[in-house]
């Protein structure tokens, strides 16, 4: 009801400009009401579903000031930021509900950015490339994926018995978040209307941008899987530079020629080189072959 209340005295003011406070405020006396809710109940005899609810709302109200203040993309950013929160107070505070919040509103987020075509209705192109809205909607709500499932890795974070856990969900939805921004700041790049499109065998050079791309993020992503011994990573990346070897092969060369033939040929040759070099010590490594440290760290996740 304050809050209500407060964003309509605001806009009756005319101080649209200024319309984020109002949670911010809220959000502040929430979390006083908080402490001395905490203060008021000894530790062994707390009601932790009022807890949940006074420190859930609190967080609510900072992160909705990001939508309020702003438009479009920002909402999906502020349910971003509000599901690492939830999750930051989740390992805090074991509530299943906040288990709940926190992945649902994760997995809507990745819904919205990753499998909805509106979002490039939303706003037109800006003149500017590659630092934009997308880099920036994108980025966020991978990055707060990331740290909701760094929050979630040593909980019980298992949201129903036959699902995974979120804290290996997550990851693998914002890889996908970063993957579709690479390939969405790369269509913005060459596009020329006031809406982005993905389109191949219009450009040589933007099909052999989505080939390097592509090639670059693999490799990436097989770094990581090796520093962070994530096995399923590193079959992803494999998987990604074998799909983009034979686009390479069977796609890009047909349009090129001459020295320039020759030069992607002798670089790819390279890349999977040192890919295969790397599969066979890493990927394809037998159990008994593995590290003690990559043994420690499966034993400790299972």
């Amino acid at each position: 009801m304050a809050f209500v209340a407060g964003r309509d005295a605001f806009l009756t003011a005319g101080l649209q400009w200024m319309i984020g406070a109002v949670p911010v405020l809220l959000g502040a006396i929430t979390a006083l009401l908080l402490r001395a809710l905490l203060r008021l109940e000894p530790s062994g005899q707390r009601d932790t579903t009022r807890l949940v609810v006074v420190a859930g709302m609190a967080l609510a109200l900072v992160t909705v000031a990001i939508p309020l203040q702003l438009d479009h993309q920002w909402v999906t950013i502020g349910w971003a930021l509000e599901g690492a929160a939830l999750a930051w107070l989740y390992q805090r505070v074991p509530h299943r509900g906040l288990l709940a919040a926190a992945t649902g509103l994760l997995v809507v987020v990745f819904v919205r950015l990753g499998l909805n075509p509106s979002i490039w209705t939303y706003e037109p192109r800006g003149a500017l490339r590659i630092f934009n809205w997308y880099l920036y909607t994108y980025a966020i709500a991978a990055s707060s994926l990331f740290a909701a499932a760094w929050f979630l890795a040593r909980t019980d974070d298992r949201p129903i018995s036959w699902l995974p856990r979120a804290s290996r969900l997550l990851p693998a939805l914002a890889t996908v978040l970063l993957f579709l921004l690479l390939n969405i700041e790369i269509a913005d790049y060459y596009a020329t209307g006031p809406a982005i499109t993905f389109r191949f065998g219009v450009r040589v050079s933007q099909d052999l941008t989505y080939t390097i791309g592509w090639l670059a993020f693999g490799m990436i992503l097989l770094g990581a899987g090796i520093y962070l011994h994530n096995r399923p990573a590193r079959v992803a990346a494999v998987s990604l530079i074998a799909l983009t070897a034979f686009k390479c092969f069977l796609y890009d060369l047909a349009s090129l020629g001459g020295l320039y033939r020759v030069a992607s040929l002798v670089g790819l040759a390279i890349a999977l080189a040192l890919v295969s070099l790397v599969l066979q010590k890493y990927v394809l490594a037998r159990p008994g072959e593995s590290s003690s440290r990559e043994k420690a760290e499966g034993k400790r996740q299972n």
